[in-house]
C-alpha cells in the first residue's frame, strides 16, 4: 500500500519515548531525509519547511526532546544532542524504507541550531548542517530565571525557572556550537540569522561562521526576527536552494 506522505513515529533516547512526525515525499525509493530541530521550548515548529521538503523530493523528520510536546522525561538541555543522535539512529535501522541513512542533513532554528551543531560534531552519518536563529555561544547570550518563566518553562516538563538559569550557566566548552564547528569540516554549514532577532543577537550568527570551516554559507536577512514569522517564504527558499546545491538527490552511489 503506498504511503500517505507522512506518519507518526516514536524512538527511544535513553529509555525515554520520544514522538514525531516524519513526512515522507512521493514514492518508495529511498531519499535524502532532513532532521528538523525546533527551539526553546518548540513553539515555531517549523512544519512549513517540512512540507517544502517534501514538495521537493525531501523526507523530514520533526521531533520533540525528552520533557517536551508529549515526549517522555525530563527536559535537560545536555541530553538534547543525545535524542538528535537517537532520532538519527531510529532514521538509520531501515525501519522505514523510503529513508536513505546515507543522506541525512540537520536543520536547527534557535536552540535547535545549538543542538544540530553539537549532535553533528561527533556523528559522520550527517552529511551537511542548516541554521537559523541559532544559540551560537551560550556564555555570551544570559538567560535569566525571569526570562525562563515567561518563554520556556510553562511548556516543559521537570524545569523549573531557576533550574533552567542553572543549567544554562553550567554548559561548559563541549556544549558551545563555536567551540565545536571545527569538528562539521569538510562538511557544509548553512547559516541564517535575521537582523532584527530580538532573542539571539546576530553576533552568534557572526560568531559561528567566523569559527567554521571553508564550506559555510551565511546568509542575513536585513529585517527577520528570532523566528521569521514575516519572512517564512524567504526562509523556505533560502533552505531549499541550499538543500538543491547540497547535491544529495542522487543516491548516494551515483555521488
Amino acid at each position: 500500500m503506498p504511503h500517505q506522505g507522512q506518519t507518526g513515529v516514536y524512538f527511544s533516547s535513553d529509555g525515554y519515548r520520544l514522538l514525531g512526525t516524519l513526512f515522507l515525499a512521493r514514492g518508495d525509493a529511498p531519499k535524502p531525509t532532513a532532521v528538523i530541530l525546533h527551539g526553546i521550548p518548540g513553539i515555531e515548529k517549523n512544519y512549513d519547511l517540512a512540507l517544502a521538503l517534501r514538495d521537493g523530493g525531501w523526507n523530514s523528520l520533526i521531533f520533540h526532546y525528552r520533557g517536551s510536546w508529549g515526549s517522555e522525561g525530563r527536559y535537560f538541555l545536555r541530553t538534547i544532542p543525545d535524542d538528535v543522535r537517537a532520532a538519527l539512529d531510529d532514521l538509520s535501522t531501515g525501519r522505514y524504507p523510503q529513508v536513505d541513512p546515507h543522506r541525512l542533513v540537520l536543520v536547527g532554528h534557535s536552540l535547535g541550531g545549538w543542538a544540530a551543531v553539537l549532535a553533528a560534531a561527533g556523528d559522520p552519518r550527517v552529511r551537511a548542517v542548516a541554521v537559523c536563529g541559532a544559540v551560537t555561544d551560550p556564555r555570551t547570550l544570559p538567560f535569566t530565571a525571569a526570562d525562563a518563566a515567561a518563554e520556556f518553562t510553562p511548556w516543559l516538563h521537570g524545569l523549573t525557572p531557576d533550574g533552567f538559569q542553572a543549567q544554562w550557566e553550567a554548559l561548559d566548552v563541549a556544549f558551545i556550537p563555536v567551540e565545536q564547528v571545527g569538528r562539521l569540516a569538510p562538511r557544509p554549514l548553512f547559516v541564517l540569522h535575521g537582523r532584527a532577532d530580538e532573542v539571539v543577537p546576530v553576533a552568534q550568527a557572526e560568531a559561528l561562521h567566523a569559527r567554521a570551516g571553508e564550506l559555510r554559507e551565511f546568509v542575513i536577512h536585513p529585517e527577520a526576527n528570532h523566528s521569521f514569522t514575516w519572512h517564512r517564504p524567504w526562509l523556505r527558499d533560502q533552505i531549499i536552494g541550499w538543500i538543491e546545491r547540497l547535491g544529495l538527490d542522487s543516491a548516494i552511489g551515483g555521488n
